[in-house]
């Protein structure tokens, strides 16, 4: 690897770890100040968020990385991407913020019979516009390899938001209410300090500039799809759970979520390689130079890290589901074992979809990836009845194979590789 990809990887490797830990520990810290009842507020909330972000921003973040990074050498077409998608993204993070404000009190009365949630998805509205704007603000940084302010504004609004609920919390009450107004100040004034800085430090942002028609219909052809794309994740990452829920009992939906889950949280190991390769590899594309040994070294970091692991998941499946979470998940032994296969063939899919992200075949991208949710949704319905939780795990490994071995000829066809001789070694 070139010593400028290693140091951007170490420190974006570091600044993932970091958020993660923090993610982690207010994960555990919150619901045990707040209780289950005012924790179900907030989750709701969240998961409200979580379901329409894709959609709110048109994937205008990873699009900007990929156009920035392969046309920064032209100063007016990278203006053009830049103002059409900040445009795309300004206006469908409002319009979908303006929906969940439209409905809030539909949502919050008849659908889940609280009237308390309204107040809570008003301030998710504000959440989701300006936390969704200031992914994209992240990613322009990411475009053009400035991994310090990317990586500042990964971290900073993680340690702004935890302190800041953690002293409301302690200070005021313990309320989920103060997470929700925490979250919507921070990210608000993030935004608005960040947009500040593009306007008057950075040449391209120009966010009063009327956006090219020809630009913005070219992103839109590659966001699009990627909206698809995440849709289609989502359904192969869980679709299993509901299908167990479906078939067979609750308290086996919990056993292989937690089995499961696991080989999935390692498995995004791949995820600060990925946040570093886009803008390399585009770059490299729009300069003609060859990206077949920076693939086969970073191909070969996931081998050799995910190998060995999989053999001691399998190995020690029972002793690791009783020392993390206890007598009752050992049933979960056997699901664990063969879900271990999704450490090498999630962090290989992530990979092989940076790659592909960067040849601007999105289209082709998302429906390979919706065929491959179609079968694991055929799969699971076949196998759960027949073979319980174990069926689940066997379906979702068997389609993320399949999935696995469409994104690398994908792989091979856009970048010129043979991927069955290519040597697998780390230089």
């Amino acid at each position: 690897m070139t010593e400028k990809f290693y140091k951007d990887l170490v420190s974006t490797s570091g600044t993932y770890l970091f958020v993660s830990f923090i993610a982690i520990v207010g994960g555990i810290l919150f619901p045990r100040l707040l209780g289950p009842g005012e924790w179900g507020l907030w989750s709701i909330t969240l998961g409200l968020i979580w379901i329409l972000g894709p959609f709110a921003q048109m994937a205008m973040s990873t699009t900007l990385v990929t156009f920035i990074s392969k046309y920064r050498g032209d100063e007016k077409k990278v203006s053009n991407f830049v103002n059409s998608a900040y445009f795309i993204a300004i206006l469908s993070s409002f319009v979908v913020s303006l929906c969940i404000i439209t409905a809030s009190g539909y949502l919050a009365e008849s659908v889940f019979d609280d009237g308390r949630l309204r107040t809570f998805f008003l301030l998710g509205a504000i959440i989701l516009f300006f936390d969704q704007l200031n992914i994209v603000n992240r990613d322009y940084f990411r475009g053009f390899k400035d991994f310090k302010k990317y990586n500042l504004l990964k971290i900073l609004p993680e340690l702004s938001v935890f302190f800041l609920s953690l002293a409301l919390l302690v200070l005021i009450s313990y309320r989920a209410i103060y997470l929700a107004i925490t979250q919507a100040v921070v990210f608000s004034i993030l935004c608005v300090s960040v947009f500040a800085y593009l306007f008057k430090n950075e040449s391209y942002f120009e966010p009063f500039k009327k956006p090219e028609r020809k630009e913005t219909l070219r992103i839109l052809r590659f966001g699009i799809p990627l909206i698809f794309t995440m849709t289609f994740i989502t359904v192969m990452k869980s679709i299993d759970r509901i299908l167990i829920g479906f078939f067979l009992e609750l308290t086996d939906v919990g056993i292989y979520s937690v089995a499961s889950g696991i080989p999935w949280m390692i498995g995004s190991m791949m995820a600060p390689v990925s946040i570093v390769l886009l803008p390399t590899l585009s770059e490299r594309r729009a300069r003609g130079a060859s990206s077949t040994r920076l693939l086969q070294e970073v191909f070969s970091f996931l081998f050799f890290v995910s190998i060995p692991m999989i053999i001691f998941i399998i190995l020690y499946s029972g002793d690791i589901l009783w020392l993390l979470f206890g007598d009752e998940f050992l049933p979960g032994a056997l699901v664990l074992s063969i879900a271990s296969f999704e450490i090498f063939l999630f962090g290989g899919y992530v990979l092989f979809r940076t790659a592909v992200q960067a040849t601007e075949r999105t289209l082709e991208m998302a429906l390979g990836i919706g065929a491959a949710a179609a079968v694991n949704t055929v799969l699971n319905i076949i196998l759960i009845p027949m073979m319980g939780i174990e069926g689940a795990a066997v379906g979702t490994a068997l389609s993320f194979l399949l999935l696995f071995i469409f994104m690398m000829h994908m792989v091979s066809r856009n970048y010129d590789i043979d991927m069955k001789n290519m040597d697998v070694k780390i230089i």
